[in-house]
């Protein structure tokens, strides 16, 4: 290995996470910072919060790996993987008993099943509408009148059973209007929207059985995501101590798995299936 230290970087619609690792698997750095419109500009500024306060300096990283909508641009990553690969790998890491993963974020939701090896079964992934996604809540949030950061707050202090109807953000949108002008609750019409959103992963999950887990930045972020998610699931969900970084986390992992190149051949032929499946 040329470093004693590996990086995972997710180049997301929203934001961009940078995890590092030592050679045992430890967990030295994480950052998440916004996007913005470079995602070059992100990523040193991510990876130089993951070192800030570690004794990592960049010429001691051994190995990077890229993922997330922007992973071909960081052109300084060893490789590129699929955030699909890349959350249920860091997924898995942090419950091997886990075998299906939703991931909710900026721009797309998907929804990730793995066999008991942490290989690949299926996945589902709406990323031609922005319907369950955060952009869909800032979209609704302004609707409501309230900052994104507020509707979390509001949705957890519903006591109704209420739902939105509609998946589309042009109809939700319209629907959230007529609500308010029934005179509905902020607070119902806000976990209506999470139920909305949770009933739309419900349909994603293609009826599969096992212990779940929740990543992405709104699952780390609202309560009430959770809350809904766990209602339409009918089951607990495994929520990883940093659901936002499980991407970087898992590309990270992947890092050092590659520098110490101790890929088996099925491992390899594994991960060809994976991203064939996923391109």
């Amino acid at each position: 290995m040329n470093g004693a230290y590996f990086v995972g970087i997710d180049a997301g619609s929203s934001a961009t996470k940078c995890v590092v690792l030592a050679a045992d698997g430890k967990m030295l750095g994480h950052a998440v910072v916004p996007s913005g419109f470079d995602y070059v500009e992100a990523a040193e500024a991510a990876l130089t919060g993951a070192l800030g306060g570690t004794p990592c300096t960049r010429e001691g990283i051994g190995f990077c790996v890229s993922t997330g909508y922007g992973r071909k641009n960081i052109a300084w990553a060893d490789r590129q993987v699929t955030e699909i690969t890349c959350h249920a790998r860091g997924a898995r890491e942090w419950y091997p008993q886990v075998r299906g993963i939703v991931d909710i974020g900026g721009q797309d939701t998907k929804f990730i099943w793995i066999d008991g090896r942490g290989e690949l079964i299926d996945y589902r992934m709406n990323s031609k509408c922005a319907a369950g996604t955060g952009t869909f809540l800032e979209s609704v949030a302004v609707r409501l009148g309230v900052p994104l950061a507020s509707i979390d707050d509001l949705a957890m202090s519903s006591t109704a059973r209420s739902i939105l109807n509609s998946y589309c953000t042009v109809f939700t949108g319209t629907e959230v209007i007529e609500r308010i002008k029934a005179g509905e609750p902020r607070q119902d019409i806000s976990m209506g929207l999470f139920r909305s959103i949770a009933a739309r992963v419900f349909e994603m999950s293609a009826a599969r059985d096992g212990p779940i887990a929740a990543t992405g930045g709104v699952v780390a972020h609202c309560k009430a995501m959770r809350r809904a998610l766990e209602e339409i699931l009918a089951a607990p969900l495994l929520l990883p101590p940093l659901p936002q970084q499980a991407g970087a986390y898992g590309a990270a992992l992947l890092a050092r798995e590659m520098a110490a190149e101790t890929d088996s051949p099925q491992r390899a032929q594994s991960s060809q299936r994976e991203q064939s499946v996923e391109r």
